[in-house]
């Protein structure tokens, strides 16, 4: 008997104990969500719209839509900040019909295909507008990089430019949306100026600077 009461008086005490520990529902759901306590990690993949700027947009006429940039950041909520890394493909071309050429006193007839292509490499720092896990949340983004980059003017079949590794600069702004509160998926789309060095003196640029707009999807995780 002496058993049974002290088995009875340890179940009460026990389960007293485990009522303390459990979290009332109303509260559990007052805790901020991982996204605002812990450093996450988001990717986003987008793709868009590229303009030629200055002595390159005299130079190459033409628009691309052949341009895309897949991004990595980690995310510091309490700072509305993040830092990220993210590589990009450009590609450009302009042909120009036949036209007659004067070079070295002579008359040569040809058809021109400009071409330019760069893979820009660069470290980005982003500040945002909004809770980290408001629906909407603008940013502005700023970013410092290197870039391999070509460009190969056609005259018929043969081909003169010029190639190598340019130091590159960026700037922009943009907005993310949610597709649910606190969810982990989203659509992505902003601007970037892309300032990026390359003179060619026979081709009468100085830079290959570049306005891009594009648009697409970001993950986030924690």
């Amino acid at each position: 008997m002496k058993r049974v009461i002290c088995l009875a008086i340890t179940l009460v005490f026990a389960g007293e104990l485990f009522a303390q520990q459990v979290v009332d529902r109303p509260e559990l759901f007052k805790r901020q969500s991982p996204y605002e306590r812990y450093t996450t990690y988001r990717v986003s993949v987008t793709g868009g719209l590229g303009l030629p700027t200055g002595t390159f947009g005299n130079y190459m006429d033409n628009s691309t839509l052949r341009n895309y940039n897949v991004a990595v950041d980690f995310v510091f909520p309490k700072t509305n900040l993040s830092a990220g890394l993210s590589v990009g493909s450009q590609y450009f071309q302009n042909r120009i019909g036949r036209q007659v050429y004067s070079s070295d006193n002579q008359d040569v007839s040809a058809v021109q295909t400009r071409t330019f292509s760069a893979i820009p490499l660069v470290v980005t720092g982003s500040y945002h507008i909004g809770n980290v896990n408001a629906r909407v949340r603008p940013y502005v983004q700023v970013g410092l990089g290197g870039a391999f980059a070509e460009l190969i003017n056609y005259w018929g079949n043969i081909p003169t430019g010029d190639n190598g590794f340019r130091f590159v600069a960026q700037a922009g702004a943009g907005v993310r949306v949610l597709f649910k509160k606190q969810g982990k998926l989203g659509i992505e789309a902003g601007a970037t100026y892309q300032h990026l060095p390359f003179e060619s003196v026979a081709e009468g640029i100085k830079d290959a600077s570049t306005l891009n707009a594009r648009v697409g999807l970001f993950y986030r995780w924690w």
